[in-house]
């Protein structure tokens, strides 16, 4: 009798203590944030490019700053916001000039790369003192998918159709497959997403066909490319009276439309946040919007650069 009582004393210590370990490694793994350092080095040779004389009419030379409710330009940015109401559909395009491509810069939930570490869009754009921002990829949701912002790789393991920035401004699309991450380090990339879908084929022509569950009429937020130094942001309401959203068809229609080379699908739904000059531009799904890992954003030239213009 005793001995069988010591047996049910030792196995209950030992639930117990299995049932500790799965806790605090459910803890570190899945709710306290985890860092993984920065791959890609010191050694970058970045090569951006300067495009002051590129587009001699989009900065300011004195670093002064024109600003008003819809425009902004300063000696290394320059936005315009347009607000489009068709078809049921409301929806809003940034059109964006940026002197080097460290101005389009990203920032990260808690300043970390961490899975269940989130915060809004707004918060994250006043904390980085952002003259305009979207909603990212939401990488914290996952425990794939590439992840390089401003320079810096942390995470190399695909996941989904993929967008990367490189240093000299060009911005590629690819598919699962043909994406090589060694390739885009050595190539200088300054940012990745891994979310998508695709929305513009090699020829600008918008995709028709699309293999997602996320093709139905949604909130979006999206990018697109023209040339290097000049790109775009689209935000779309959706779920709402005044807003039905829009299908992927329609996004990359859109983006046809505008004229664009590239163009890729963002966290959407709920996520899909547009915030200009420390305020919500946008209307989203619910208040606020959901709480997301990142943001992609523009500050003012003393900001975004570090030195005063």
């Amino acid at each position: 009798m005793k001995r069988t009582g010591r047996l049910v004393l030792y196995f209950t210590v030992d639930l117990i203590l299995l049932g500790i370990f799965l806790c605090v490694f459910a803890l570190f793994h899945h709710v306290l944030p985890r860092r993984i350092g920065n791959l890609y080095g010191s050694s970058v040779t970045t090569g951006e490019a300067d495009w002051s004389a590129k587009f001699p009419d989009k900065f300011t030379s004195d670093g002064s700053v024109v600003k008003n409710d819809n425009f902004y330009m300063d000696s290394h940015s320059n936005i315009t916001l347009t607000t489009h109401a068709e078809n049921g559909v409301t929806y809003y395009v940034a059109d964006v000039y940026v002197r080097d491509i460290t101005t389009l810069r990203t920032a990260m939930a808690g300043d970390v790369f961490a899975t269940g570490v989130t915060d809004t869009t707004l918060n994250l754009s006043r904390k980085n003192n952002a003259v305009f921002s979207v909603s990212g990829d939401y990488f914290g949701v996952r425990q794939r998918g590439i992840v390089i912002r401003n320079g810096e790789v942390f995470r190399k393991t695909k996941a989904h159709q993929i967008c990367v920035l490189y240093y000299d401004g060009t911005m590629e699309t690819y598919s699962y497959t043909s994406f090589d991450v060694e390739q885009a380090i050595a190539g200088g990339a300054w940012q990745a997403w891994d979310f998508g879908p695709v929305l513009l084929d090699e020829n600008g022509k918008a995709i028709t066909e699309f293999n997602t569950g996320i093709a139905g009429e949604n909130p979006r937020i999206g990018i697109g490319y023209y040339e290097p130094g000049h790109y775009c942001f689209v935000a779309v309401d959706g779920r709402q009276s005044h807003s039905r959203g829009m299908t992927l068809l329609e996004m990359a229609s859109l983006f046809e439309s505008l004229g664009c080379r590239r163009a890729y699908n963002l966290d959407g739904g709920q996520s899909a946040v547009m915030t200009w000059q420390g305020e919500i531009f946008s209307s989203p799904a619910v208040p606020g919007g959901r709480k997301i890992s990142d943001i992609i954003f523009i500050a003012p030239a003393t900001n975004s650069q570090g030195d005063d213009p």
